[in-house]
């Protein structure tokens, strides 16, 4: 993804965290920041998880969801 920086002025906490560490003041203070549509982007291409446990079978999986969270009984 891109980053692109900006800038903004100083908060009044900020210039008084400078003043009390010795350095001088900030004018502006740059930010990295990602555009808004290339997050959702990123978000939309990105693989899902799956909420199965990994080596359960699918029809497990499903009998237990039905059950409200309860494993089934061991077939006989």
């Amino acid at each position: 993804m891109e980053r692109k920086t900006r800038t903004r002025p100083a908060t009044s906490a900020e210039r008084l965290a400078a003043r009390m560490l010795g350095k001088p003041e900030p004018e502006e203070i740059e930010l990295e920041a990602t555009p808004s549509a290339q997050l959702h982007a990123a978000r939309l291409t990105a693989p899902r998880e799956s909420a199965k446990p990994k080596g359960m079978q699918t029809g497990d999986w499903y009998a237990i969801r039905a059950l409200g969270g309860e494993a089934p009984d061991p077939a006989a």
